[in-house]
């Protein structure tokens, strides 16, 4: 598992089925380094994991909601739902290897939806699977069963688009705290800074009074980050800088991350746009939390708006029309409408009603439920809706399943913008219920593919050319296109703004 590794230079590491910790161990004999992660269901095995020194960060790896971004994951899941762990792994992997020992008819004989869904996401990420005779002849828990040794490597381009103008390196405070007093949390950029500031003077005063005590009081109290970081031959002026420096980092990441959570940001921004944001930050944390980068972050968003949109868009068409191809019976095809677009006769659009997959529908307790996964998914379909909505509130899919849910209802759900079904074979069908926020979907996302001209809906259909008439009318009635002439595309709300004052 770990020669499929390619990247030299990966700093952080997640092992989500940790067991006793065998992996983690050979990984850092391997690489020499202490940044892995574990995540074990099993509390005698936490505890052991925890007693060799190693961060368990969570217990159950479907239910993981973390932001942290890893370098890699290298999973050894159960054979029973292999498949599961590693769509999730799949789902939260930004920009990093994903190494997983499946049991090989997991891919070999896809007999559901999820295998399925997994088996064709696996083809469009080009992965490396290797199949291995008697891997567990001689293993602890010995088994015949045939493994799959599947690798992944998914590549996202991270450019710096939402840092842009920040200063970088971080510097010593010289602010000074002159009041005691709790700070109100409000959505304004300087009294975060302030707390920010007020969190940073506490804590370096803390450790540099205990470090100063260290030989009278460490026999009695011990920092929890002493315990198997530092080497024998370290000095306490050593010890104590990296202690500070550790916290500082992490002092610093945690406030972006609270940046992010603000309503008039996180509000505005898919899951792929936060998890851009959360790579960006895990791997600088060395930027500093002040004004002059926050208000860069904040205008750096505002001016790139429109196109994050166009953006979002466009990947939810790609999911509603391609990527939700979850089952051999084509039943994605229903979602789509051919039209004769710009240039291409593949052209197509999203029909009024759509079907996508979900993960989990019957929890523990034996009643409905939504899943981490499949929140964010609906999250990101409410939130491109939104776009075309003049509205700042919306009742969204995951409430309104839940709500329904809990009343023992899971058909015809209404949400603001659908009306929904979920099934137990594992699709939920999501009804437009505006007909406007449908067509300006489509007009957004097929401008956005080059399949309409990017003047459409500008001009009235007798000034067109006749090349352009043609395509409305496959696209639309010629009626429908000159009464809504000039209102084809978002309802943009400026974001953040009124942080900026």
């Amino acid at each position: 598992m770990v020669s499929k590794l390619q990247n030299n230079d990966a700093r952080t590491y997640l092992d989500p089925s940790a067991g006793k910790g065998d992996i983690i161990e050979y990984l850092r004999d391997t690489y020499r380094t202490d940044k892995i992660d574990a995540i074990e269901i099993d509390e005698t095995l936490q505890a052991t994991l925890r007693g060799k020194g190693i961060n368990v960060i969570d217990s159950d790896f479907l239910q993981f909601a973390g932001a942290d971004k890893y370098d890699v994951l290298i999973l050894n899941p159960p054979f029973i739902n292999g498949h599961e762990h590693l769509l999730k792994a799949i789902e939260i992997m930004y920009c990093g290897e994903i190494v997983c020992l499946l049991n090989a008819e997991t891919l070999k004989n896809p007999n559901s939806h999820m295998r399925t869904m997994l088996t064709r996401k696996l083809a469009r990420l080009n992965a490396d699977i290797e199949y291995i005779q008697g891997a567990f002849l001689d293993a602890e828990r010995k088994t015949p069963v045939e493994i799959a040794l599947v690798y992944i490597r998914i590549e996202n381009q991270v450019e710096n688009d939402l840092f842009v103008g920040a200063d970088g390196q971080a510097t010593d405070t010289q602010e000074k705290i002159t009041t005691d007093n709790e700070i109100q949390t409000q959505n304004n950029i300087k009294n975060m800074v302030d707390d920010f500031n007020r969190v940073v003077k506490i804590g370096t005063e803390t450790l540099v009074n205990y470090y100063k005590n260290y030989n009278h009081i460490s026999k009695y109290i011990r920092l929890s980050t002493e315990e198997n970081n530092y080497r024998d031959d370290e000095t306490l002026t050593q010890i104590m800088q990296t202690t500070l420096n550790t916290f500082l980092r992490d002092v610093r990441k945690s406030y972006w991350t609270e940046v992010l959570k603000l309503d008039d940001v996180k509000k505005r921004l898919t899951a792929e746009k936060q998890d851009a944001f959360y790579y960006q930050i895990e791997k600088q944390s060395y930027m500093d939390f002040t004004e002059h980068n926050i208000r860069a972050f904040i205008i750096n968003l505002i001016n790139g708006y429109e196109q994050t949109l166009t953006d979002a868009v466009v990947k939810l068409f790609d999911d509603f029309t391609r990527n939700y191809a979850w089952d051999d019976k084509n039943e994605f095809e229903k979602n789509i409408h051919y039209f004769n677009g710009w240039k291409t006769n593949k052209a197509f659009f999203v029909n009024q009603k759509v079907i996508i997959p979900w993960y989990k529908f019957i929890g523990w307790s034996g009643q409905w439920e939504v899943s981490w996964n499949d929140e964010k998914k609906l999250h990101d379909i409410d939130l491109v809706m939104s776009y075309f909505d003049t509205s700042n509130n919306y009742y969204s899919i995951t409430n309104a399943l839940k709500d329904a849910f809990a009343e023992g209802r899971n058909r015809k759900v209404l949400s603001t913008y659908f009306e929904i079904s979920a099934y137990k074979k594992g699709t939920i069908h999501l009804t437009f219920r505006d007909e406007d926020i449908r067509r300006r979907f489509n007009i957004t996302a097929c401008k956005g593919k080059g399949w309409l001209p990017q003047d459409y809906g500008h001009k009235p259909f007798e000034q067109l050319p006749y090349e352009e008439q043609e395509i409305v009318k496959s696209f639309e009635d010629k009626k429908t296109y000159n009464e809504k002439i000039g209102d084809c595309t978002f309802r943009i709300k400026t974001p953040c703004r009124k942080l900026l004052n």
